[in-house]
């Protein structure tokens, strides 16, 4: 009996919002240039709850899960946001209201696409490596300084001794005390840290950006309220695809989504602890390392996802992965996107049994989530308990049937498409007690993709480029697909699926990350389904950390071609 839900879970979904008192929401409103909005005014919708946002484009606002939030602003697009559970902090683009003019020609580009700033990273010392993309510190309107890592004294005692070296007077009397109040935020190589990272190398840093005028600060929140110190370390170079080489400056001749280039996930960098732990000699080395390394970086939920996820596939060491994914799911046991991303690496790893027990804590805080039932369910058929996945798809039809969730243009689908699947590949060992009747007919046959993602609130665009380099690039942001944005978060979903006919041929798979609103990365995790709906079909999971913005990166290739149909 243990392992079935609690019936009164399924009755609930109607009043679940009612019962959660009202929670504060933050945040910074910024315009396409990043520059902060005052006077944006946020309000909850069908409510007479209404604020404003300061000079500083900073806001705060009480508001319900499942209520939802209006941004609005003279000249620019209003743009709705649904609370949800996890939500606490939202920081929003607003874009100007695009009138429609009559044969407008463009004929100049006055600022770089990210490509062409990675492509002279190496070259342009002015240029810093963010969470938000590549910054051109030469051409910022607000204060900022950078610092090259050349003419940094190799005997400095630490970076605080390096700044205040070459920026007399920008930290306060007393920074000495790491946790001082005015202290300034760091980011070093993308990963966050509200205290001085005193245990860098000051020979492997390349170069650091010291960020003091609000317009550069805005996007990282109160948090740097003292000040930004961006870190680029030498492991971040930019390289050549493959080598060692500068990157090649020819490539930068033709549009970067004309060629269908994408960055490798090798040459995204990747975070300090993760270059710490690479360079253990061996596996005791690398487990004494991931023990000093929690001390400084335990506060990150992200640092155990990674750890785990190197000593998983890096080191082969199944001791340490299971411990830490004991850490994470007593640390993290009420955060679902958390544990939704530690179970899509036990997916990847194909180790069901764990996943599914994840899944069913997942489905618990979240029941009025269809996301939940397409989860569980997937899981319950990966893990062998193929009858509890049938019912699990039933009892969802049965709440589509009843009103207490509403049917999805995309979702619905989706869920059909596996319940039926589920009874043709494995109807036989079905009880026979139990009728189970498929929604629909599915003649599909080919290769199927499904993506899914931890975080709701995430934006990206994928791109799928054929042999031939033909592509199709799927907008999933508020501004390109406001419907489909709307439609996942009214019927709580974070899932798509791509349908490839008659596959041959090499297809490759990119994404450009947007963002999710926060300061934080986004997984999402990639399912192949080869020979869909033929009895041989199989699939494999593979699971992507999001976290450079605004660079499109190399996911995967399959060996798939033909039409692709987006559902």
């Amino acid at each position: 009996m243990k392992h079935f839900l609690p019936a009164f879970l399924f009755l609930l979904l109607g009043n679940v919002y009612s019962q959660e008192t009202l929670k504060t929401i933050r945040g910074i409103i910024s315009d396409d240039g990043q520059a902060p909005l005052r006077d944006v005014n946020i309000t909850v919708k069908n409510t007479d709850r209404v604020v404003g946002t300061d000079k500083f484009g900073k806001y705060k606002i009480g508001a319900h899960e499942g209520e939802t939030l209006v941004y609005s602003h003279i000249g620019k697009k209003t743009l709705e946001v649904l609370v949800e559970d996890v939500t606490t902090f939202l920081n929003v683009t607003l874009r100007d209201e695009i009138q429609q003019l009559d044969e407008v020609v463009v004929t100049k580009r006055y600022h770089k696409t990210q490509q062409e700033l990675y492509g002279e990273y190496n070259s342009n010392k002015n240029l810093i490596k963010t969470l938000f993309g590549i910054l051109d510190i030469s051409r910022m309107p607000f204060r900022a300084q950078i610092i090259d890592g050349e003419t940094i004294n190799p005997s400095a005692l630490d970076i605080l001794t390096v700044l205040r070296v070459k920026i007399p007077g920008f930290f306060p009397r007393g920074l000495a005390n790491i946790n001082a109040r005015y202290s300034p935020l760091w980011e070093v190589d993308g990963v966050l840290f509200r205290t001085t990272p005193k245990f860098l190398d000051i020979q492997n840093i390349d170069r650091v950006a010291v960020i003091q005028g609000l317009g550069g600060l805005n996007k990282y929140g109160s948090l740097a309220s003292g000040g930004l110190v961006i870190i680029n370390t030498k492991a971040n170079f930019s390289r050549e695809p493959g080598t060692d080489l500068p990157y090649d400056q020819a490539k930068l001749r033709n549009n970067f989504f004309e060629r269908g280039d994408a960055i490798s996930q090798e040459d995204l960098g990747v975070p300090m602890y993760i270059q710490t732990l690479n360079a253990s000699v061996d596996l005791n080395k690398a487990r004494e390392s991931y023990f000093e390394l929690e001390k400084i970086y335990g506060q990150s939920p992200y640092f155990y996802l990674d750890a785990r996820s190197y000593f998983q596939k890096e080191r082969r060491d199944r001791a340490m992965a299971k411990m830490i994914t004991k850490s994470i799911e007593a640390n993290y046991s009420n955060n679902p996107i958390i544990l939704k991303a530690l179970a899509y690496q036990l997916d990847e790893e194909r180790d069901y049994g764990a996943s599914v027990e994840l899944y069913k804590k997942i489905f618990i805080l979240r029941p009025h989530y269809q996301q939940s039932y397409h989860d569980l369910a997937n899981a319950y058929r990966n893990s062998g308990k193929v009858e509890r996945a049938a019912l699990l798809y039933a009892r969802h039809q049965f709440l589509l049937h009843e009103g207490l969730f509403n049917k999805s243009e995309t979702f619905s689908d989706i869920l059909d498409r596996d319940f039926n699947n589920l009874l043709v590949q494995k109807g036989e060992v079905l009880s026979q007690e139990k009728v189970f009747h498929p929604s629909d007919t599915d003649d599909f046959r080919g290769t199927r993709l499904v993506f899914e993602w931890n975080d709701s609130e995430a934006e990206f665009e994928l791109q799928f480029v054929k042999g031939n380099k033909q592509y199709y690039t799927f907008k999933h942001s508020s501004f390109d697909n406001e419907d489909y944005i709307k439609d996942g978060k009214q019927n709580r979903f974070s899932c798509r699926e791509y349908l490839i006919y008659d596959p041959e041929g090499i297809w490759q798979v990119n994404v450009n990350y947007l963002g999710n609103k926060s300061l934080t990365p986004t997984y999402i995790k990639a399912t192949i389904y080869y020979n869909y709906g033929k009895p041989n079909q199989r699939h494999e999971s593979r699971v992507f950390k999001l976290r450079a913005k605004n660079s499109n990166q190399e996911l995967f290739k399959i060996q798939v071609g033909g039409m692709v149909s987006i559902w």
